[in-house]
């Protein structure tokens, strides 16, 4: 349903319209819930990309946080360190919201 929702959205409405964020951030954390770090770091992607071109601050803070734990789940801890640093800039007294329902990193990857 999210699919379809996002396939009308993008075709009518810009990428930064707030209907279409909604629909990537809600895309993405089924991915990650799902463990679809790949799928779920592509909605990540995508909502960087509409969100650094508006002044979304904090949710752009939050999508950063959301790419670092889905790299670090696909063991790529250098772009992991890389989104939790651009996050950390932006918020360094750590106000940003996490979207996730769950802020983990699978422990199986670093054993």
């Amino acid at each position: 349903l999210f699919q379809e929702c996002l396939s009308v959205y993008e075709n009518s409405l810009p990428a930064t319209h707030p209907q279409v964020i909604d629909v990537l951030m809600a895309l993405g954390s089924i991915a990650y819930d799902q463990e679809k770090y790949y799928e779920s770091l592509q909605m990540w992607r995508r909502l960087h990309d509409s969100l650094t071109q508006t002044s979304q601050t904090e949710d752009l803070a939050t999508v950063c946080h959301n790419m670092g734990i889905c790299y670090a789940n696909l063991l790529n801890f250098d772009a992991a360190e890389e989104a939790f640093t651009h996050c950390l800039r932006m918020y360094p007294q750590g106000d940003a919201r996490i979207t996730m329902s769950e802020s983990r990193v699978d422990s199986s990857c670093c054993e």
